[in-house]
């Protein structure tokens, strides 16, 4: 028997993300079974939106340029594009490379970006690397950016 319960399509998992963190705030149990459900496995399933890409963008150049480059091909501080970026995240989810972002960025300020702009850089970031948009925004819920996987192309 699955301990997995089918929900309608329309329930993003920005939605459940959401459904989560109020539950958890309010000291009920996280639904980790339905977002494992409905969360892509991987950043080739169009984990985030164009929009969100573009936000990112923004966000990228006045805060992150000055050390990653403008190109995200490094500097002062690694790369964040290409074999470089690949080599140092494969494998590790992206709820780890938000939770990097967010307690080490910027390094002139650490902590300054908010969840939502942290993600809005990550969607800028994958989009630099090619990999696919979506219709859902990603969403600024560790755990459930834990269950997507910073994987290369097979």
């Amino acid at each position: 028997m699955s301990a997995f319960i089918k929900l309608p399509s329309f329930l993003t998992v920005s939605a459940l993300a959401a459904v989560t963190t109020i539950l958890a705030l309010a000291g009920g149990r996280p639904l980790a079974p339905v977002l494992r459900a409905q969360a892509p496995a991987s950043i080739w399933e169009g984990v985030y939106a164009d929009a969100q890409a573009q936000r990112g963008t923004t966000v990228y150049k006045e805060r992150c340029a000055t050390c990653h480059g403008d190109k995200l091909d490094g500097g002062v501080a690694p790369a964040l594009a290409g074999e470089d970026f690949m080599a140092d995240w494969e494998g590790r989810s992206v709820g780890d490379l938000f939770q990097r972002t967010q307690l080490t960025m910027p390094a002139d300020d650490p902590g300054k970006l908010t969840p939502k702009e942290t993600v809005d850089v990550l969607a800028y970031i994958f989009s630099v690397n090619k990999f696919p948009a979506g219709q859902n925004e990603l969403p600024s819920v560790r755990d459930t950016l834990k269950l997507i996987r910073i994987l290369a192309k097979k």
